[in-house]
């Protein structure tokens, strides 16, 4: 059973509960109410039919023994009844009703006759077949002795009419405060339950992930409190979850970068292994082994940096930077890369001068590696042209090849994340799509910046521009 019936039907009962208590109260209420006014009235009316037959007996027109006898008692009866409601009876010591004023009784003696003769008056409810009487009797005192008595009787038909007429207008209005009371109590439950309903499909959203819903209650009531606290814990809950997301995402996005630049130097030195089969000259064997080992070098400082990357929960690129000859840096760069180029059948032109330049050297070689690996990998050019420039305030490194070159699209897309692209960028084996993204943040971490430039069947020219005067840079990048 919904909560909504069950509200429903406790108020019902409630209601009807209370409506019937008031009936029992109302009708008791009301009838005792009755009963004690005829009550008084009747007392009342004995006083005053006493001062009348003392008033005769004092006129000496008959005595205190001719009132209470069969022969006056039933005139004075019917005297004392005169424009009346009520019937008047007389009775003697001895119990006997002497005089009566109507035949609704007979003259049989009752017990009320007996408390009467006792010295107090007495109030009996008698019920015949077809009506109900009211019996008020009263002892009757002169000079201090009890001569007899006064009986009034009261048909209370009438009263059982107002009674049954009170009744059924009660259990009219009842009804109808009933009926409006259930209406008033489905709505009411109905407007409690809406903000319940609303909260219960609030949380099905929430188990399946989707925290946007909020729940907005007017009343200032518990249901507000609790619907004001489901919406502080769903934006919590989102918060968290995002917070996790992007936590998650970032070391990603790093260890997917690191991994990436993993590459470069196992190409290096897998390359210069299957250069040493083919040399015959010591010197050449040994300058293969100083690259290897230099490679092999950068190969465990990296796994280093990402052991204690792990260890200290600090998912960041961090960059060092120090004057240093970018000639030196590059002709370096492209003699690691000499065993690629060569399997790749690229030949390449270098031209440089010296250029100092405030760089991070392990940064700048992994953005020059990156440069020159794709355009062996896709570019499918025959030639490299590298060269160096130095200007007032910077140094260009100009890297141009005379492959098929890029669209206009494809040229804006290159250092967007795969998040951002309309499509999904391509992934290979010999592509992850990080590269020049890596490159661009690396580059602008060192005050610095890359611009590529291509044009189909054109070729393709990458330009890097360094700084050879210190810069503030934040020395960090995230992801």
């Amino acid at each position: 059973m919904k909560l909504r019936n069950k509200l429903f039907i406790q108020h019902s009962i409630t209601i009807i509960m209370f409506l019937a208590s008031m009936y029992v109260v109302v009708n008791y209420t009301l009838s005792k109410s009755m009963i004690e006014r005829d009550t008084q009235t009747l007392a009342q009316y004995y006083g005053l039919h006493r001062i009348e037959a003392l008033k005769i007996v004092n006129d000496k027109k008959i005595s205190i023994e001719q009132l209470f006898s069969g022969t006056y008692a039933p005139l004075i009866a019917s005297h004392l009844a005169a424009n009346s409601n009520f019937q008047v009876q007389l009775f003697d010591p001895e119990g006997t009703i002497i005089g009566d004023s109507g035949n609704k009784e007979d003259l049989m003696k009752r017990s009320d006759i007996d408390a009467a003769l006792a010295g107090q008056s007495a109030t009996v409810i008698t019920e015949g077949e077809n009506n109900k009487i009211l019996i008020y009797a009263s002892p009757f005192t002169y000079e201090g002795k009890i001569v007899g008595g006064f009986r009034y009787l009261l048909d209370l038909n009438k009263h059982e009419e107002t009674l049954s007429e009170m009744r059924s207008w009660f259990i009219g209005v009842a009804l109808g405060c009933l009926l409006i009371a259930l209406l008033a109590s489905y709505s009411f439950s109905f407007f409690i339950m809406r903000p319940l309903h609303a909260l219960q499909q609030a949380l099905k959203q929430v188990t399946v992930g989707d925290f946007s819903r909020k729940i907005v209650v007017t009343s200032q009531d518990e249901v507000r409190e609790l619907a004001d606290d489901f919406n502080q814990m769903s934006e919590a809950l989102q918060e968290h979850i995002e917070l996790l997301q992007y936590e998650q995402s970032k070391q990603k996005k790093f260890y997917d970068n690191v991994t990436h630049e993993l590459k470069t130097p196992l190409t290096s030195i897998i390359g210069f292994s299957d250069l040493i089969d083919k040399m015959e000259r010591v010197e050449d064997i040994r300058t293969c082994n100083v690259y290897i080992r230099k490679e092999s070098t950068r190969l465990l400082q990296m796994v280093e940096e990402l052991l204690q990357t792990s260890l200290k929960g600090d998912e960041a690129w961090r960059v060092q930077l120090e004057r240093a000859d970018l000639a030196a840096i590059l002709t370096d760069s492209l003699r690691i890369l000499e065993p690629t180029l060569h399997k790749s059948s690229i030949t390449t032109t270098l031209q440089v001068e010296p250029c100092e330049v405030y760089v991070d050297p392990k940064r700048t070689q992994q953005v020059l590696f990156n440069v020159i690996e794709n355009a062996i990998k896709h570019s499918e050019c025959t030639h490299l042209n590298i060269r160096l420039e130095q200007l007032e305030y910077h140094c260009h490194v100009r890297i141009s090849d005379n492959g098929k070159g890029l669209s206009e699209q494809d040229t804006a897309a290159l250092f967007l994340a795969s998040s951002e692209h309309n499509q999904k960028r391509p992934i290979s084996t010999h592509s992850h799509g990080l590269g020049l993204l890596l490159c661009k943040q690396l580059m602008e971490l060192q005050g610095g910046s890359i611009t590529v430039h291509s044009r189909e069947k054109m070729g393709t020219e990458v330009i890097l521009m360094f700084q050879t005067e210190p810069t503030l840079t934040q020395g960090l990048l995230q992801n």
